[in-house]
């Protein structure tokens, strides 16, 4: 051990006539430790808002939507075989092509990303569904409510989305049924509706709604609405309000007979291994495809709402770093009063051939010490109250205000890294100028009178 260490250690002791310094000691550490608690306690919670809003959103939407500038996509089947089997063929093709004409390899996605890479993006892709989009008017017997109306492929939605995990009463399967009508005794399809939205229009699971569409049918007496009667066969509840209460699905088929589509879809929807590629995937299906497709992923989709998360997380970082920084004063009072005691102490060092650096490093480590004790402290109160509030979630949220009855948690080791690295830095920064004012004590003029 360095006697700069050593040193440093015995002036963080208290002593009789020390007390008041090491009261002020104390608070800082106190200080210290509650701002790196609330730090790790809200970042954490943030966090964990942030991946269960994710997570809901991406169990109900699609990592990436394949889009048509103009109407609808009526050769589905053959760009769904394409985009899960043909194209990694069809970029191993590209790479030979290129290798045998002797080029050099500039791929259609951009120069920047290498063949690998490309063919890892296509490899991404686990699932392709096509849907349907439409927007339409629910009516019951109690009410009529505007609806987002989804035609779905009751095969392989459940690659692509959660709506079976979703799912509280009914199944997936049986909107590819026809039921009977008790009223008229005509043959009817199925619709698999949200829970909020059952419970606006007053409807349970086996009664039925007629579905209108804006777009109606031109005849002599002018435009008449589109109108059709469904059974409820399915009822889901994501926990996401907007959803619960304004989402209906159809089968495909259905989808397409009530909007006279004949063979087309909306677009295809694709899930993906990575979410977080998906903006590259999305670029690399959209110059695989050409024109007149696009595609478009989850973040160009919910930009606004994840951008507005993460400037909050950032502002929030930004204020509680304050609360360190309070204690960090703490540290500057306590090293300047213990500087003023020690003055003697540095004289005779100095005299000794201590040089200003070594005092420099004696007063910096007695700081960072306390920056540290801190920091731990904080680290292990944060860490022990976000598992206390994971595990037996004691404090409940309104659900009628929010999407969620309890706080989530996510704890991640990344957030505790920045933290601790942001509290001992301005642990470090507050040791710096009591820290050079003792090493310019000069030392002749204070033993002149000792």
């Amino acid at each position: 051990m360095g006697y700069e260490l050593g040193v440093s250690l015995r002036y963080v002791k208290s002593k009789k006539r020390q007390k008041f310094i090491s009261l002020i000691t104390l608070l800082s550490i106190i200080g210290i430790m509650v701002g790196v608690m609330a730090l790790i306690i809200v970042l954490s919670v943030m966090t964990g808002f942030e991946d269960d809003l994710r997570g809901k959103i991406l169990g109900t939407n699609a990592h990436i939507v394949v889009l048509k500038f103009s109407g609808g996509i009526s050769n589905y089947n053959k760009i769904m075989y394409f985009l899960k089997h043909e194209m990694k063929n069809d970029i191993r093709e590209q790479e030979r092509d290129t290798l045998s004409n002797d080029k050099v390899l500039l791929n259609r996605f951009t120069q920047e990303i290498s063949y690998a890479d490309r063919l890892n993006l296509a490899k991404q892709i686990i699932g392709v569904t096509p849907f349907i989009y439409s927007q339409a008017m629910l009516s019951s017997h109690d009410n009529v409510t505007g609806v987002v109306l989804r035609g779905i492929d009751p095969t392989t939605v459940t690659e692509v989305t959660d709506l079976r995990k979703t799912l509280i009463e009914g199944s997936i399967s049986q909107l590819a049924d026809t039921y009977k009508d008790p009223e008229s005794n005509a043959r009817i399809g199925g619709i698999i509706i949200g829970k909020e939205l059952a419970h606006s229009l007053g409807v349970v699971y086996g009664d039925t709604v007629n579905i209108i569409s804006p777009l109606g049918v031109m005849t002599p007496l002018g435009m008449i609405p589109r109108m059709k009667k469904f059974k409820v066969v399915g009822i889901f509840s994501t926990g996401m309000y907007e959803y619960d209460a304004g989402l209906a699905y159809l089968s495909l088929s259905n989808a397409q007979q009530f909007l006279d589509m004949g063979n087309d879809v909306t677009g295809l929807e694709i899930k993906i291994k990575d979410i977080f590629k998906a903006k590259q995937v999305a670029r690399l299906i959209q110059k695989e495809l050409g024109f007149p497709y696009y595609a478009r992923s989850w973040e160009d989709t919910n930009r606004n709402l994840f951008t507005a998360l993460k400037l909050e997380k950032t502002v929030m970082f930004i204020i509680l770093i304050l609360i360190i920084v309070v204690g960090a004063l703490g540290i500057v009072s306590s090293l300047i009063m213990v500087v003023v005691e020690k003055t003697k102490d540095i004289a005779i060092l100095k005299a000794l051939g201590a040089t200003d650096k070594s005092i420099m490093k004696i007063f910096v480590y007695q700081g960072l010490f306390i920056g540290l004790i801190g920091t731990g402290l904080g680290m292990l109160f944060g860490y022990v109250i976000c598992l206390l509030l994971k595990q037996y979630h004691f404090i409940s949220l309104p659900k009628d205000v929010y999407y969620i009855d309890t706080l989530p948690v996510t704890m991640r080791p990344e957030l505790f890294i920045i933290v601790a690295v942001s509290a001992i830095l301005v642990s470090f920064l507050a040791t710096i100028y009591p820290s050079y004012k003792a090493s310019k004590l000069p030392p002749a003029e204070i033993l002149r009178y000792e």
